[in-house]
């Protein structure tokens, strides 16, 4: 048997869902996956382009303090290349920055080389990281590869050129391109779009060299196990749609979590990473991997997503999101255009929500690294209960998962011990009644560790 330990994780949730054993299986709390110092840092997404209305990587530099305070560890940045060859900015503005026209360059809206290498050194200098988002399936037809190097492409990928990457000229040619931007300009990084397109081959290769140049953190738009190891985290695309289309909405009952939980620890290699968020690009665009949304963080959760939100960053994995969430900002920021700049009018009830959110799955190991237990209760259609724990670092989310109050009942055991709600900084013992209103939410934590210096 090649792996025991992920066989009996399996066998317990089979015999779990039979009714054979009690419900509180717990997660196994291996390290997570990653680099040391990417351990439990909150993702922010940044679309560059559209952060401000110049679009400059000066305008987000000079908001790295802001975003820093928010308890951030990892800036997540959209494609930066040039997107077209027409050197107009109006131009470059306009056009999809996922259609890269040039891999080695920083598109001139956002600035300079130069410019690039002081805005990823500032980030640096502030404490935090940056991964940088890479488009290797396909490029902009104006890429001057397309023109230069044909026997390079086959077929089209988004209606866009698309690599051969049954060829070793064309798997040596994206690894030397994420080297510049690794050795060169400082990135500890990449999230890799459409990484589910890709041959599984092509990263398992490029990361044992990948490792070599520093400790990179991988992130695939991908979901699946087959993606880990060669990846670091994966996103939970099955979360999501279980949460808008499902929990959101009413149709289903807050109980089905504990299956997909239970199913990504029975089929998970141990520490692998799942990316939990509520907001991205293309959902920001109503745009998703299983069908049209409502492009509306408020509509789209019908008036939830702070619950939501509330899960993901306390469910086994990586907690992460997008520009605007913390201001509530309800302006649809496209993939290109001129027009969808965030308006940034200050909104203290959703920038200090989204900070307190970070702390909590920032300072608890138990949140990042700690195993998961279910606990049922007596309105488990509304009710959703997890105990995560490592060693005496214990948090409990209670979360009412339903537009209507609900009063219930925890059946299972409670922790021991006083905890302090994080919202309110109140500190009593742990009550089994549960009264909440509306998509509701407390996080009770117990021996916090004081934060590591990184």
């Amino acid at each position: 048997m090649s792996n025991p330990c992920q066989f009996i994780r399996r066998t317990a949730v089979v015999l779990t869902a039979c009714g054979l054993i009690a419900s509180v299986l717990p997660g196994v709390a291996a390290e997570p996956a990653g680099p040391a110092w990417s351990r439990g840092l909150p993702i922010y997404q940044i679309s560059p382009r559209f952060y401000a209305k110049d679009g400059s990587l000066a305008s987000i530099k000079a908001d790295l303090p802001r975003i820093k305070a928010m308890n951030v560890g990892i800036i997540y940045m959209m494609p930066i290349h040039p997107c077209t060859d027409d050197p107009d900015l109006n131009a470059q503005r306009k056009c999809n920055y996922f259609q890269s026209a040039d891999y080695m360059a920083v598109n001139p809206v956002l600035g300079t080389m130069d410019d690039w290498k002081g805005f990823v050194q500032a980030v640096h200098d502030s404490g935090m990281y940056l991964i940088l988002d890479y488009v290797p399936r396909h490029c902009s037809k104006q890429n001057p590869l397309v023109r230069e190097r044909p026997e390079w492409f086959s077929g089209t990928s988004w209606g866009l050129p698309a690599f051969d990457f049954s060829r070793q000229d064309v798997r040596d040619y994206h690894l030397s391109v994420m080297e510049f931007w690794v050795k060169q300009t400082g990135v500890d990084g990449f999230r890799i779009d459409v990484a589910g397109t890709i041959p599984r081959d092509v990263f398992n290769d490029y990361r044992p060299v990948m490792d070599t140049w520093k400790e990179v953190f991988m992130l695939a738009e991908a979901d699946g196990p087959s993606h880990h190891p060669q990846y670091d985290m994966t996103y939970d695309w099955r979360l999501l749609e279980l949460m808008v289309k499902g929990l959101a909405n009413g149709s289903r009952p807050a109980s089905d979590l504990d299956a997909l939980i239970r199913d990504d620890i029975a089929n998970y290699p141990e520490g692998a990473l799942r990316l939990r968020h509520t907001d991205n690009h293309d959902f920001n665009i109503g745009l998703t991997q299983f069908g049209k949304v409502d492009a509306s963080l408020e509509r789209r959760y019908h008036g939830g997503h702070k619950a939501f939100a509330t899960l993901c960053a306390t469910l086994p994995g990586k907690f992460m999101f997008f520009n605007g969430n913390e201001i509530n900002n309800t302006k649809v920021i496209p993939h290109g255009g001129t027009t969808g700049w965030i308006d940034w009018v200050e909104n203290p009830e959703y920038t200090a929500f989204y900070t307190k959110l970070c702390q909590i799955h920032r300072d608890n190991p138990a949140i990042w690294g700690g195993s998961y237990r279910y606990l049922n209760t007596t309105r488990n259609d509304h009710l959703f209960v997890i105990e995560r724990k490592k060693g005496d670092n214990v948090v409990l989310v209670v979360l009412n998962l339903s537009a209507s109050q609900t009063v219930g009942t925890i059946s299972d055991v409670l922790p021991e011990g006083d905890f302090t709600e994080a919202f309110t900084n109140g500190t009593e013992p742990l009550s089994r009644n549960v009264d909440l209103p509306g998509w509701g939410y407390r996080v009770y934590v117990k021996d916090t560790p004081p934060r590591p210096n990184r």
